[in-house]
């Protein structure tokens, strides 16, 4: 098989009925964390099975709820009417058909100032969760979410810290990449892989890829 010629239909994975995309996928494609389209492209189109990976999603949920009940109770002392994770669900199509869904941690809304923090328990912030508050922030005032209509201020919070995105960020380059990579993401034809070793280590596809980089190049060189 050909990276050429591979796609999830060769490898039996159910289609979509319509290409769905999590803006969290989106933001690892945004930020390099994610640079093979074939992954992107096949977790868009297919349904993937889960895999055991040894990561414990229910110490991680208790860890992510603390944090997110404690800074809504923080943001609801400051006058902040708070929305939260289940109620913040929204659905976008895109003009190609493509439906982009989630549901933000929390959007927060005090008179004419709205935020959107997004709570990480993780061991240190990437590029990819910053993105990933960019596109709730670029998307929520587009679906009209609890009827807002203007960019808000994302947040970062993590380990107490918060730090600001400013809605001045969602640029018109910005929506313009999000548009292309979207549409790379939903072309009719599925792009070459482009493995790698440590991209495919956490690759949601690294259990079925005929593709999968598993060992890094390693050598000695007589000029260094």
């Amino acid at each position: 098989m050909t990276k050429q010629a591979f796609d999830g239909a060769s490898l039996g994975l159910e289609s979509r009925t319509q290409p769905y995309i999590h803006p969290s996928w989106l933001s690892k494609g945004l930020s390099g964390d994610r640079q093979c389209m074939l992954s992107l492209h096949t977790q868009a189109n297919y349904k993937i099975p889960k895999v055991n990976n040894g990561f414990n999603a229910q110490s991680y949920k208790l860890k992510h709820q603390a944090a997110l009940t404690d800074y809504a109770k923080d943001l609801k002392a400051d006058g902040y009417t708070v929305h939260t994770e289940g109620s913040n669900s929204f659905w976008y199509e895109t003009k190609a058909g493509a439906v982009i869904s989630a549901q933000p941690d929390i959007v927060a809304v005090c008179g004419n100032e709205v935020v959107v923090p997004d709570i990480k328990t993780g061991k240190e912030l990437r590029a990819s969760d910053i993105a990933q508050v960019k596109l709730y922030m670029a998307l929520i005032p587009a679906v009209g979410l609890h009827g807002i209509r203007k960019v808000p201020t994302g947040q970062l919070v993590h380990e107490g810290e918060v730090s600001e995105i400013p809605a001045t960020n969602i640029t018109d380059e910005f929506k313009q990449q999000v548009a292309e990579l979207v549409k790379s993401m939903t072309a009719k034809d599925a792009p070459t892989a482009t493995p790698s070793v440590l991209e495919c280590r956490w690759c949601p596809l690294s259990h079925l890829c005929p593709f999968k980089a598993e060992d890094l190049h390693k050598g000695t060189g007589g000029w260094l």
